[in-house]
């Protein structure tokens, strides 16, 4: 009885190092290596921009593993509602490395690995660290797209583990914003390039450092591959292909490609405006449409700002052509008594698109041409509305008729 007691005793005193006792992991032997995967961008718009990972191989200790620092946590509760305020709950996972691969292959979606050309004691201190971010209690942490996502966690984890000895390249002469470095990705769907270019705000036109281009794993791989120490020893070894298909097509090109798309918008707005036999119904229906989505647009832009943590979405100028009250107007053209009100609102939208167009290239924000042309298109629609003398002219003339 007492053998048990004393067993008892000894574990309570030694359950508090338990987790401490987790992280000593095995020391990695003289066989092992590291790599860096980069994969290249998939169907999904969160897949657009690539992803990469670290590889960590032992034969000695038979050890295959893949740590992802891009894991999504579904479990988390309103996971949904979260990610659309920004709120982006990320976590570190642990594969192995040969259920890591087929799920790219399958995605036809490229992979290479760059072993890295670190020192065993630096091998050691990553892994290390590694294994030390996978604890339950590390491994969660707020994603954001620019500065802190699962490529900027490898960046930041690997200078940690190497003491910052390996140098990245001279800067640049001229720094590419976070919003032309991520146009040649999003370019895969247009219509979703044209979504994330109206939604990003001025923060997405902030030069970045060349450090800070490594949000994308493409640029991470370049950097890491032209890394190396004052004595010129390189950080990268030569890459190996693992995988390499052809590269997708994009979606939304040709006749349906968003500039098609918006120039025939605009063609058919400035005909129902000005052609005197178009039917009211069918003009009064067309513009119902175009005021309710660019209102729709407005209040997405509205809660981006005010209510999201994507910074980059805050003080959206493309409010001053998808405006929330436009919504009220698409309804209000129906109702012959609301004709003051919708003439007093159209000529304000009016003034406001025209300053828009005037002064957007002096503006920090970059304005996609498509804004252009949603504005050019919603300029007759409220020219129609605003009561203006031409159509009280028209309309004298068909009762004269």
């Amino acid at each position: 009885m007492r053998t048990y007691i004393l067993i008892f005793i000894l574990l309570l005193i030694l359950l508090p190092k338990g987790k401490i006792l987790v992280a000593q992991n095995p020391a990695l032997t003289t066989e092992s290596t590291i790599s860096l995967l980069t994969c290249g961008p998939g169907p999904e718009v969160y897949t657009f921009f690539g992803h990469s990972a670290l590889r960590v191989t032992d034969p000695v200790l038979k050890i295959d593993r893949v740590y992802n620092y891009g894991t999504f946590d579904f479990n988390v509760p309103d996971f949904y509602a979260q990610f659309l305020n920004g709120k982006l709950y990320y976590m570190l996972s642990v594969v192995r490395y040969q259920g890591f691969v087929p799920d790219y292959i399958n995605e036809k979606r490229f992979i290479k690995e760059l072993p890295l050309n670190i020192t065993l004691e630096q091998k050691r201190e990553l892994f290390n660290l590694l294994e030390i971010n996978y604890l339950p209690e590390n491994r969660h942490y707020w994603y954001d797209f620019f500065t802190d996502n699962c490529s900027t966690r490898i960046r930041d984890i690997v200078v940690k583990a190497t003491g910052g000895k390996y140098l990245w390249p001279p800067e640049p002469a001229e720094h590419l914003t976070y919003r032309q470095l991520i146009i040649p990705y999003i370019s895969l769907n247009n219509w979703a390039k044209t979504g994330i270019l109206l939604m990003l705000a001025a923060g997405a036109d902030q030069e970045s450092s060349q450090e800070g281009y490594m949000f994308l794993p493409d640029h991470m791989h370049r950097l890491f591959s032209q890394a190396k120490q004052a004595d010129g020893t390189p950080l990268g070894k030569p890459e190996k292909i693992l995988f390499m298909p052809d590269y997708p097509k994009p979606i939304g090109t040709g006749l349906l490609h968003p500039y098609t798309i918006f120039s025939i918008l605009l063609l058919i707005s400035w005909l129902m405006v000005f052609l005197r036999k178009m039917p009211v119904p069918l003009m009064k229906f067309f513009f119902f449409l175009l005021f309710l989505i660019s209102g729709a647009m407005g209040l997405l832009f509205s809660y981006m700002w005010f209510f999201s943590a994507h910074l980059v979405c805050h003080a959206n100028l493309n409010l001053a052509w998808a405006f929330p009250l436009n919504i009220f107007l698409a309804v209000t053209i129906w109702f012959p008594k609301a004709g003051m009100v919708n003439k007093l609102y159209s000529k304000a939208m009016i003034m406001l698109i025209l300053l828009f167009l005037v002064t957007f290239s002096f503006w920090k924000q970059k304005i996609p041409f498509e804004a252009i042309l949603f504005c050019l298109t919603l300029l007759p629609g409220l020219y129609r509305f605003s009561g203006f003398e031409i159509f009280r002219k028209t309309k004298s003339q068909d009762q004269t008729n």
